[in-house]
Protein backbone atom coordinates (compact mmCIF):
# COMPACT_ATOMS: atom_id res chain seq x y z
CA UNK A 1 0.00 0.00 0.00
CA UNK A 2 0.96 3.70 -1.13
CA UNK A 3 1.77 6.02 2.06
CA UNK A 4 1.68 8.98 -0.01
CA UNK A 5 -1.14 10.75 -1.79
CA UNK A 6 -0.08 11.56 -5.44
CA UNK A 7 -1.74 13.76 -8.37
CA UNK A 8 -3.89 10.89 -9.93
CA UNK A 9 -4.81 9.46 -6.38
CA UNK A 10 -5.84 13.04 -5.44
CA UNK A 11 -8.05 13.74 -8.44
CA UNK A 12 -9.31 10.16 -8.33
CA UNK A 13 -10.56 10.87 -5.17
CA UNK A 14 -12.52 14.07 -6.80
CA UNK A 15 -14.44 11.78 -8.94
CA UNK A 16 -14.90 8.69 -5.94
CA UNK A 17 -12.94 8.72 -2.90
CA UNK A 18 -13.74 4.92 -2.57
CA UNK A 19 -11.61 4.36 -5.74
CA UNK A 20 -9.29 6.24 -4.98
CA UNK A 21 -9.09 4.29 -1.80
CA UNK A 22 -8.56 0.78 -3.33
CA UNK A 23 -6.49 2.56 -5.42
CA UNK A 24 -3.97 3.32 -3.16
CA UNK A 25 -3.41 -0.05 -2.32
CA UNK A 26 -4.17 -2.25 -5.67
CA UNK A 27 -0.64 -3.34 -6.86
CA UNK A 28 0.45 -1.13 -9.38
CA UNK A 29 -0.78 -2.12 -12.85
CA UNK A 30 2.10 -1.93 -15.71
CA UNK A 31 0.96 0.45 -19.02
CA UNK A 32 0.35 -1.99 -22.31
CA UNK A 33 1.86 -1.01 -25.54
CA UNK A 34 0.01 1.76 -26.36
CA UNK A 35 -0.13 2.98 -22.66
CA UNK A 36 3.76 3.41 -22.74
CA UNK A 37 3.63 4.88 -26.36
CA UNK A 38 1.07 8.12 -24.51
CA UNK A 39 3.43 8.22 -22.03
CA UNK A 40 6.24 8.45 -24.09
CA UNK A 41 5.09 11.40 -26.69
CA UNK A 42 3.93 13.38 -23.26
CA UNK A 43 7.98 12.61 -22.61
CA UNK A 44 8.82 14.09 -25.99
CA UNK A 45 6.56 17.12 -25.07
CA UNK A 46 8.16 17.63 -22.19
CA UNK A 47 11.28 17.57 -23.28
CA UNK A 48 10.51 20.39 -26.32
CA UNK A 49 8.77 22.20 -23.38
CA UNK A 50 12.28 22.54 -21.60
CA UNK A 51 14.27 24.06 -24.38
CA UNK A 52 12.47 27.19 -23.61
CA UNK A 53 14.56 27.99 -20.67
CA UNK A 54 17.28 26.35 -21.57
CA UNK A 55 19.47 27.55 -17.99
CA UNK A 56 16.74 25.49 -16.33
CA UNK A 57 17.78 22.33 -14.27
CA UNK A 58 16.32 19.36 -14.09
CA UNK A 59 16.09 17.85 -11.10
CA UNK A 60 17.05 14.36 -10.33
CA UNK A 61 18.14 12.20 -7.13
CA UNK A 62 22.23 12.62 -6.08
CA UNK A 63 24.33 11.93 -3.04
CA UNK A 64 21.81 9.77 -2.26
CA UNK A 65 18.86 12.52 -1.38
CA UNK A 66 15.62 12.32 -2.47
CA UNK A 67 14.51 14.42 -5.41
CA UNK A 68 12.41 16.75 -2.97
CA UNK A 69 15.84 17.57 -0.71
CA UNK A 70 17.32 18.45 -4.01
CA UNK A 71 14.52 20.51 -4.82
CA UNK A 72 14.86 22.31 -1.58
CA UNK A 73 19.10 23.02 -2.04
CA UNK A 74 18.44 23.95 -5.16
CA UNK A 75 15.60 26.48 -4.32
CA UNK A 76 17.90 27.83 -1.47
CA UNK A 77 20.87 28.82 -4.54
CA UNK A 78 19.23 32.22 -5.56
CA UNK A 79 21.37 31.87 -8.61
CA UNK A 80 19.23 29.59 -9.57
CA UNK A 81 15.70 30.62 -11.87
CA UNK A 82 14.29 27.98 -13.20
CA UNK A 83 13.98 23.80 -12.44
CA UNK A 84 12.46 21.38 -14.21
CA UNK A 85 10.66 18.28 -12.17
CA UNK A 86 10.72 19.98 -9.09
CA UNK A 87 9.67 17.14 -6.23
CA UNK A 88 7.77 18.29 -3.61
CA UNK A 89 6.47 16.44 -0.79
CA UNK A 90 4.07 17.76 2.13
CA UNK A 91 2.77 16.05 4.68
CA UNK A 92 1.05 12.68 2.79
CA UNK A 93 1.00 14.92 -0.31
CA UNK A 94 4.02 14.68 -2.88
CA UNK A 95 3.98 16.77 -6.42
CA UNK A 96 6.35 17.69 -9.22
CA UNK A 97 6.23 20.71 -11.11
CA UNK A 98 6.85 20.51 -14.44
CA UNK A 99 8.27 24.26 -14.66
CA UNK A 100 9.39 26.02 -11.62
CA UNK A 101 10.57 29.58 -12.39
CA UNK A 102 11.91 32.36 -9.94
CA UNK A 103 9.61 35.70 -9.75
CA UNK A 104 9.94 38.60 -7.91
CA UNK A 105 10.85 36.67 -4.30
CA UNK A 106 7.92 34.02 -5.18
CA UNK A 107 7.47 31.71 -7.90
CA UNK A 108 6.00 30.77 -11.17
CA UNK A 109 4.49 26.96 -11.53
CA UNK A 110 4.24 26.22 -14.86
CA UNK A 111 2.24 23.05 -16.23
CA UNK A 112 2.92 21.16 -20.14
CA UNK A 113 -0.18 19.55 -21.25
CA UNK A 114 -0.40 18.13 -24.89
CA UNK A 115 -3.78 19.51 -25.02
CA UNK A 116 -4.53 22.90 -27.54
CA UNK A 117 -4.17 25.98 -26.17
CA UNK A 118 -7.88 27.37 -27.33
CA UNK A 119 -9.66 24.10 -25.61
CA UNK A 120 -12.50 25.41 -23.69
CA UNK A 121 -12.90 22.57 -21.46
CA UNK A 122 -9.78 23.64 -19.33
CA UNK A 123 -11.68 22.36 -16.23
CA UNK A 124 -9.56 18.86 -15.54
CA UNK A 125 -6.11 20.82 -16.28
CA UNK A 126 -6.82 23.85 -13.59
CA UNK A 127 -7.93 21.06 -11.24
CA UNK A 128 -4.59 19.50 -11.97
CA UNK A 129 -2.71 22.04 -11.96
CA UNK A 130 -4.05 23.50 -8.68
CA UNK A 131 -3.20 20.32 -6.61
CA UNK A 132 0.73 21.74 -7.70
CA UNK A 133 0.31 24.40 -6.54
CA UNK A 134 -1.46 23.69 -3.34
CA UNK A 135 1.17 20.84 -2.39
CA UNK A 136 4.14 23.47 -2.99
CA UNK A 137 2.27 26.23 -0.75
CA UNK A 138 2.28 23.45 1.71
CA UNK A 139 5.96 22.78 1.76
CA UNK A 140 6.30 26.54 2.25
CA UNK A 141 7.01 28.01 -1.27
CA UNK A 142 4.84 31.27 -2.57
CA UNK A 143 3.62 30.69 -5.37
CA UNK A 144 2.47 33.75 -7.33
CA UNK A 145 1.72 32.72 -10.62
CA UNK A 146 0.45 29.62 -12.04
CA UNK A 147 0.14 28.75 -15.78
CA UNK A 148 -0.58 26.25 -18.42
CA UNK A 149 1.61 25.30 -21.15
CA UNK A 150 -0.40 23.86 -23.89
CA UNK A 151 0.12 23.23 -27.42
CA UNK A 152 -0.55 26.00 -30.47
CA UNK A 153 -2.66 24.74 -33.28
CA UNK A 154 -0.50 26.85 -35.83
CA UNK A 155 2.26 24.78 -34.82
CA UNK A 156 3.81 22.92 -37.96
CA UNK A 157 6.04 19.82 -38.74
CA UNK A 158 9.66 21.34 -38.34
CA UNK A 159 9.11 24.51 -36.80
CA UNK A 160 10.93 25.33 -33.39
CA UNK A 161 9.58 24.97 -29.94
CA UNK A 162 9.57 28.47 -29.84
CA UNK A 163 6.13 28.12 -31.89
CA UNK A 164 4.86 24.87 -30.21
CA UNK A 165 3.70 25.72 -27.02
CA UNK A 166 1.38 29.02 -25.65
CA UNK A 167 1.64 30.18 -21.93
CA UNK A 168 -2.28 30.67 -20.33
CA UNK A 169 -2.08 32.77 -17.37
CA UNK A 170 -4.66 30.29 -14.96
CA UNK A 171 -3.52 31.73 -11.78
CA UNK A 172 -6.92 32.98 -10.12
CA UNK A 173 -8.73 29.77 -11.10
CA UNK A 174 -5.70 27.88 -9.83
CA UNK A 175 -5.97 29.57 -6.35
CA UNK A 176 -9.84 29.24 -6.64
CA UNK A 177 -9.20 25.69 -6.93
CA UNK A 178 -6.51 25.31 -4.12
CA UNK A 179 -9.28 27.25 -1.62
CA UNK A 180 -11.27 24.27 -2.44
CA UNK A 181 -9.27 21.95 -2.24
CA UNK A 182 -7.29 23.02 0.70
CA UNK A 183 -10.71 22.77 3.03
CA UNK A 184 -11.17 19.11 1.73
CA UNK A 185 -7.24 18.40 1.85
CA UNK A 186 -7.07 16.59 5.62
CA UNK A 187 -9.88 15.41 5.75
CA UNK A 188 -9.73 13.42 2.49
CA UNK A 189 -6.25 12.33 3.36
CA UNK A 190 -7.61 10.68 6.53
CA UNK A 191 -10.29 8.89 4.53
CA UNK A 192 -7.97 8.06 1.83
CA UNK A 193 -5.43 6.15 4.89
CA UNK A 194 -8.58 4.60 7.27
CA UNK A 195 -8.84 0.77 7.63
CA UNK A 196 -12.21 1.16 5.92
CA UNK A 197 -12.92 2.20 2.25
CA UNK A 198 -15.52 5.59 2.53
CA UNK A 199 -19.04 4.65 1.54
CA UNK A 200 -19.46 3.91 -1.88
CA UNK A 201 -21.99 6.02 -4.22
CA UNK A 202 -23.10 5.40 -7.72
CA UNK A 203 -21.78 8.50 -9.48
CA UNK A 204 -20.21 8.27 -13.65
CA UNK A 205 -16.98 7.24 -12.65
CA UNK A 206 -18.37 4.14 -11.62
CA UNK A 207 -18.67 3.59 -15.62
CA UNK A 208 -14.71 2.65 -16.02
CA UNK A 209 -13.82 2.11 -12.46
CA UNK A 210 -12.29 -1.31 -12.57
CA UNK A 211 -13.33 -1.70 -8.82
CA UNK A 212 -17.13 -1.47 -9.15
CA UNK A 213 -18.22 -5.20 -10.45
CA UNK A 214 -15.75 -7.04 -8.71
CA UNK A 215 -14.86 -5.32 -5.00
CA UNK A 216 -17.75 -2.54 -5.04
CA UNK A 217 -21.41 -1.60 -5.85
CA UNK A 218 -21.83 -3.61 -8.68
CA UNK A 219 -20.37 -7.03 -6.97
CA UNK A 220 -22.72 -9.87 -7.18
CA UNK A 221 -25.33 -8.11 -9.06
CA UNK A 222 -25.51 -9.28 -12.50
CA UNK A 223 -27.01 -6.30 -14.18
CA UNK A 224 -26.52 -2.83 -12.89
CA UNK A 225 -28.20 0.36 -13.79
CA UNK A 226 -25.10 1.67 -15.56
CA UNK A 227 -26.21 -0.69 -18.71
CA UNK A 228 -28.71 1.66 -19.70
CA UNK A 229 -27.29 3.31 -22.43
CA UNK A 230 -26.58 6.85 -22.46
CA UNK A 231 -28.30 7.57 -19.23
CA UNK A 232 -28.47 10.90 -17.96
CA UNK A 233 -26.67 12.31 -14.76
CA UNK A 234 -30.07 13.95 -13.42
CA UNK A 235 -31.02 9.97 -13.53
CA UNK A 236 -27.91 8.62 -12.44
CA UNK A 237 -27.84 11.06 -9.81
CA UNK A 238 -31.68 9.85 -8.73
CA UNK A 239 -30.74 5.98 -8.87
CA UNK A 240 -27.33 6.70 -6.83
CA UNK A 241 -29.65 9.03 -3.79
CA UNK A 242 -32.42 6.13 -3.59
CA UNK A 243 -29.32 3.44 -3.25
CA UNK A 244 -30.52 1.57 -6.48
CA UNK A 245 -27.62 -0.85 -8.42
CA UNK A 246 -29.50 -3.58 -9.48
CA UNK A 247 -31.21 -2.38 -13.11
CA UNK A 248 -34.22 -4.74 -11.88
CA UNK A 249 -34.79 -2.43 -9.45
CA UNK A 250 -35.21 0.68 -11.62
CA UNK A 251 -38.84 2.37 -10.85
CA UNK A 252 -41.18 2.76 -13.25
CA UNK A 253 -41.26 6.67 -13.37
CA UNK A 254 -37.50 6.46 -14.20
CA UNK A 255 -38.99 7.29 -18.00
CA UNK A 256 -36.29 5.67 -19.96
CA UNK A 257 -36.49 6.23 -23.52
CA UNK A 258 -36.57 3.38 -25.96
CA UNK A 259 -33.01 2.28 -26.21
CA UNK A 260 -33.29 2.24 -22.56
CA UNK A 261 -35.88 -0.09 -22.40
CA UNK A 262 -34.88 -2.33 -24.66
CA UNK A 263 -31.85 -2.80 -23.18
CA UNK A 264 -33.44 -3.34 -19.52
CA UNK A 265 -35.85 -5.76 -21.26
CA UNK A 266 -33.10 -7.92 -22.75
CA UNK A 267 -30.95 -8.19 -19.67
CA UNK A 268 -33.48 -8.68 -17.47
CA UNK A 269 -35.14 -11.05 -19.77
CA UNK A 270 -31.59 -12.64 -20.99
CA UNK A 271 -32.86 -12.49 -24.57
CA UNK A 272 -32.43 -10.18 -27.68
CA UNK A 273 -34.74 -7.69 -28.08
CA UNK A 274 -35.52 -6.67 -31.39
CA UNK A 275 -37.73 -3.18 -32.44
CA UNK A 276 -40.10 -4.49 -35.35
CA UNK A 277 -38.44 -1.35 -37.72
CA UNK A 278 -35.32 -2.90 -37.91
CA UNK A 279 -36.40 -4.25 -41.50
CA UNK A 280 -37.20 -1.19 -42.73
CA UNK A 281 -34.33 0.60 -41.71
CA UNK A 282 -31.95 -2.29 -43.55
CA UNK A 283 -33.91 -1.86 -46.83
CA UNK A 284 -32.13 1.28 -46.66
CA UNK A 285 -29.09 -0.66 -48.24
CA UNK A 286 -28.40 -0.47 -51.70
CA UNK A 287 -26.33 -3.31 -53.33
CA UNK A 288 -24.12 -3.73 -54.35
CA UNK A 289 -22.43 -2.61 -51.02
CA UNK A 290 -19.01 -2.10 -50.01
CA UNK A 291 -18.17 -2.21 -46.12
CA UNK A 292 -15.66 0.32 -44.95
CA UNK A 293 -13.13 0.73 -42.19
CA UNK A 294 -10.36 3.44 -41.56
CA UNK A 295 -7.40 3.37 -39.59
CA UNK A 296 -5.90 6.61 -38.88
CA UNK A 297 -2.48 7.80 -36.83
CA UNK A 298 -3.08 10.50 -34.74
CA UNK A 299 0.54 11.55 -32.47
CA UNK A 300 1.17 15.20 -30.04
CA UNK A 301 3.99 16.07 -32.23
CA UNK A 302 2.99 15.86 -36.61
CA UNK A 303 4.78 13.14 -37.88
CA UNK A 304 4.35 14.76 -41.85
CA UNK A 305 5.50 18.15 -43.57
CA UNK A 306 2.88 21.11 -43.21
CA UNK A 307 1.35 19.03 -40.41
CA UNK A 308 0.25 19.98 -37.06
CA UNK A 309 -0.62 18.77 -33.57
CA UNK A 310 -2.51 15.95 -33.24
CA UNK A 311 -3.48 15.72 -36.54
CA UNK A 312 -5.27 12.72 -37.37
CA UNK A 313 -3.84 11.22 -40.67
CA UNK A 314 -5.83 8.42 -42.44
CA UNK A 315 -3.07 5.46 -43.11
CA UNK A 316 -5.32 2.39 -44.37
CA UNK A 317 -8.41 1.27 -45.54
CA UNK A 318 -10.35 -2.24 -45.77
CA UNK A 319 -13.35 -2.92 -47.47
CA UNK A 320 -15.01 -5.98 -47.99
CA UNK A 321 -17.47 -5.43 -51.52
CA UNK A 322 -20.80 -8.14 -51.38
CA UNK A 323 -23.24 -8.05 -54.06
CA UNK A 324 -26.29 -9.32 -52.03
CA UNK A 325 -26.73 -10.46 -47.98
CA UNK A 326 -25.92 -13.99 -48.57
CA UNK A 327 -23.28 -13.55 -51.28
CA UNK A 328 -19.54 -14.23 -51.09
CA UNK A 329 -17.85 -11.06 -50.01
CA UNK A 330 -14.66 -9.84 -51.94
CA UNK A 331 -11.91 -7.89 -50.42
CA UNK A 332 -9.54 -4.72 -50.90
CA UNK A 333 -7.23 -2.51 -48.80
CA UNK A 334 -4.63 -0.08 -48.95
CA UNK A 335 -1.94 -0.03 -46.24
CA UNK A 336 0.44 3.48 -46.51
CA UNK A 337 4.09 3.81 -46.57
CA UNK A 338 4.67 5.35 -43.24
CA UNK A 339 7.73 7.01 -43.63
CA UNK A 340 5.78 9.80 -46.13
CA UNK A 341 2.64 11.53 -46.20
CA UNK A 342 0.10 9.55 -48.69
CA UNK A 343 -3.22 11.00 -47.87
CA UNK A 344 -3.79 11.77 -51.62
CA UNK A 345 -2.65 8.42 -52.56
CA UNK A 346 -4.89 6.69 -50.11
CA UNK A 347 -7.93 9.11 -51.42
CA UNK A 348 -7.08 8.13 -54.76
CA UNK A 349 -7.19 4.07 -54.00
CA UNK A 350 -10.67 4.73 -52.07
CA UNK A 351 -12.20 6.27 -54.63
CA UNK A 352 -11.03 3.77 -57.06
CA UNK A 353 -12.04 0.92 -54.75
CA UNK A 354 -15.38 1.87 -53.91
CA UNK A 355 -16.74 2.29 -57.54
CA UNK A 356 -20.14 4.38 -58.30
CA UNK A 357 -22.46 2.09 -57.58
CA UNK A 358 -24.18 0.98 -53.76
CA UNK A 359 -24.06 1.70 -50.05
CA UNK A 360 -21.04 1.87 -48.33
CA UNK A 361 -21.38 0.76 -44.47
CA UNK A 362 -19.54 1.78 -41.57
CA UNK A 363 -19.52 1.78 -38.41
CA UNK A 364 -20.35 5.08 -36.71
CA UNK A 365 -19.04 8.49 -38.14
CA UNK A 366 -15.61 8.10 -37.66
CA UNK A 367 -15.47 7.36 -41.88
CA UNK A 368 -17.86 10.14 -42.45
CA UNK A 369 -15.48 12.61 -40.22
CA UNK A 370 -12.21 11.08 -41.87
CA UNK A 371 -13.42 11.60 -45.82
CA UNK A 372 -14.85 15.15 -45.30
CA UNK A 373 -11.44 15.98 -43.90
CA UNK A 374 -9.61 14.62 -47.13
CA UNK A 375 -12.33 16.26 -49.45
CA UNK A 376 -11.60 19.71 -47.93
CA UNK A 377 -7.94 18.79 -48.04
CA UNK A 378 -7.57 17.38 -51.62
CA UNK A 379 -9.82 20.03 -53.50
CA UNK A 380 -9.19 18.37 -57.04
CA UNK A 381 -10.85 15.49 -55.39
CA UNK A 382 -13.93 16.74 -53.91
CA UNK A 383 -16.63 15.89 -56.00
CA UNK A 384 -15.53 12.12 -55.84
CA UNK A 385 -15.14 12.11 -52.17
CA UNK A 386 -18.49 13.85 -52.04
CA UNK A 387 -20.12 11.24 -53.88
CA UNK A 388 -18.50 8.55 -51.34
CA UNK A 389 -20.11 10.17 -48.64
CA UNK A 390 -23.61 10.84 -50.12
CA UNK A 391 -23.43 6.93 -50.44
CA UNK A 392 -22.73 6.21 -46.59
CA UNK A 393 -24.76 4.24 -44.45
CA UNK A 394 -24.07 4.40 -40.63
CA UNK A 395 -25.58 0.60 -38.98
CA UNK A 396 -24.25 1.58 -35.42
CA UNK A 397 -27.59 3.31 -35.10
CA UNK A 398 -29.46 0.71 -37.03
CA UNK A 399 -28.57 -1.57 -34.26
CA UNK A 400 -28.53 0.97 -31.30
CA UNK A 401 -32.13 1.96 -32.40
CA UNK A 402 -33.46 -1.66 -33.02
CA UNK A 403 -31.56 -4.18 -31.31
CA UNK A 404 -30.30 -5.23 -28.11
CA UNK A 405 -28.80 -8.56 -26.61
CA UNK A 406 -28.04 -8.80 -23.01
CA UNK A 407 -24.33 -9.19 -23.71
CA UNK A 408 -24.15 -5.41 -24.69
CA UNK A 409 -24.09 -4.09 -21.24
CA UNK A 410 -25.02 -0.79 -21.90
CA UNK A 411 -22.51 -0.02 -25.30
CA UNK A 412 -23.38 -0.43 -29.06
CA UNK A 413 -19.35 -0.57 -29.75
CA UNK A 414 -18.29 -3.30 -32.39
CA UNK A 415 -16.21 -4.76 -30.15
CA UNK A 416 -19.54 -5.59 -28.26
CA UNK A 417 -21.34 -5.79 -30.52
CA UNK A 418 -19.99 -8.93 -32.41
CA UNK A 419 -19.11 -11.35 -29.84
CA UNK A 420 -22.51 -11.10 -28.86
CA UNK A 421 -24.27 -11.31 -32.45
CA UNK A 422 -21.67 -13.00 -34.47
CA UNK A 423 -19.43 -15.32 -31.39
CA UNK A 424 -17.56 -17.48 -33.59
CA UNK A 425 -15.51 -14.32 -34.92
CA UNK A 426 -13.06 -12.56 -32.67
CA UNK A 427 -9.92 -10.52 -32.73
CA UNK A 428 -8.33 -12.50 -30.19
CA UNK A 429 -5.51 -14.41 -32.46
CA UNK A 430 -4.71 -10.87 -33.82
CA UNK A 431 -1.18 -9.71 -32.65
CA UNK A 432 -2.56 -5.44 -33.28
CA UNK A 433 -6.54 -6.13 -31.68
CA UNK A 434 -7.57 -2.76 -31.32
CA UNK A 435 -6.82 0.96 -32.84
CA UNK A 436 -5.02 2.61 -30.27
CA UNK A 437 -2.10 -0.31 -30.87
CA UNK A 438 -2.79 -0.21 -34.28
CA UNK A 439 -1.98 3.95 -34.22
CA UNK A 440 0.95 3.13 -31.50
CA UNK A 441 2.97 0.83 -34.41
CA UNK A 442 2.05 2.89 -37.74
CA UNK A 443 3.52 5.79 -35.64
CA UNK A 444 6.70 4.15 -34.25
CA UNK A 445 7.05 2.73 -38.24
CA UNK A 446 6.71 7.10 -39.15
CA UNK A 447 9.12 7.75 -36.28
CA UNK A 448 11.81 5.43 -37.82
CA UNK A 449 11.52 3.14 -34.59
CA UNK A 450 10.92 -0.20 -36.00
CA UNK A 451 13.73 -2.37 -37.28
CA UNK A 452 13.60 -3.01 -41.21
CA UNK A 453 12.82 -6.95 -40.78
CA UNK A 454 9.77 -6.22 -38.12
CA UNK A 455 8.36 -3.28 -41.05
CA UNK A 456 6.84 -5.63 -43.20
CA UNK A 457 5.49 -8.12 -40.20
CA UNK A 458 4.05 -5.21 -38.59
CA UNK A 459 2.42 -3.94 -41.61
CA UNK A 460 0.54 -7.50 -42.56
CA UNK A 461 -0.86 -7.47 -38.46
CA UNK A 462 -2.11 -4.03 -39.53
CA UNK A 463 -3.97 -4.99 -42.57
CA UNK A 464 -5.13 -8.28 -40.77
CA UNK A 465 -6.72 -5.92 -38.19
CA UNK A 466 -8.13 -3.93 -40.23
CA UNK A 467 -9.24 -6.37 -42.14
CA UNK A 468 -11.62 -8.05 -39.43
CA UNK A 469 -13.38 -4.87 -38.44
CA UNK A 470 -14.95 -5.14 -41.77
CA UNK A 471 -15.50 -8.46 -41.85
CA UNK A 472 -16.92 -7.44 -38.78
CA UNK A 473 -19.52 -5.11 -40.02
CA UNK A 474 -20.57 -7.81 -42.91
CA UNK A 475 -21.41 -10.68 -40.16
CA UNK A 476 -23.04 -8.12 -38.30
CA UNK A 477 -25.16 -6.54 -41.03
CA UNK A 478 -25.79 -10.76 -41.89
CA UNK A 479 -26.81 -11.33 -38.22
CA UNK A 480 -29.38 -8.02 -38.45
CA UNK A 481 -30.57 -9.04 -41.38
CA UNK A 482 -31.46 -12.67 -39.67
CA UNK A 483 -33.19 -11.19 -36.65
CA UNK A 484 -35.31 -8.87 -39.11
CA UNK A 485 -36.31 -12.09 -41.04
CA UNK A 486 -37.26 -13.95 -37.55
CA UNK A 487 -34.50 -16.48 -38.68
CA UNK A 488 -32.80 -16.28 -34.79
CA UNK A 489 -33.87 -16.47 -31.32
CA UNK A 490 -35.27 -12.95 -30.53
CA UNK A 491 -38.20 -11.31 -28.53
CA UNK A 492 -39.98 -8.70 -30.54
CA UNK A 493 -40.21 -5.16 -28.86
CA UNK A 494 -43.43 -5.14 -27.73
CA UNK A 495 -43.70 -8.78 -26.04
CA UNK A 496 -40.69 -7.64 -24.63
CA UNK A 497 -42.08 -4.72 -23.03
CA UNK A 498 -45.45 -6.39 -21.53
CA UNK A 499 -43.31 -9.77 -20.68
Amino acid sequence: MKTTIAKFDWLSAGQCPTMAWRGIRAAPTPPDEAGRFRMEQGQDVGSLARKLYPSGILVSRTDGKTTAEVTQCLIADGAIETLFEAAFHAGPFVAKADILRRQNGAWHVLEVKSSFSDTKKTGDLVDDLAYTVMVLQRSGLPVAQASLLLLSRTYRFGDSPDHLFDVIDKTAEAHARVADFESAADSLAQALFADAPPKPALVSACRDCSFFASECLGAGITHTVLELPSLHHTKLKRLSAEGIIDLSLVPADLKLNDRQERAKCAALSGNTVVDPGLSAALAAVEWPCHYLDFETVSTFLPLYSGHGCHRQVPTQFSIHHRDSIDAEPRHSEYLADATKDCERELAQALIEALGQRGSIIVYTTFEQTRIKALRDELPDLAGPLQAILDRLVDIEPIVADHVYHPDFKGSFSIKKVLPALVPDLSYADLEVANGETAIMWFARMARGEVSSPAVEVIRQQLLDYCKMDTLAMVRVHKALGELAAGNRQAVPQEAALTA
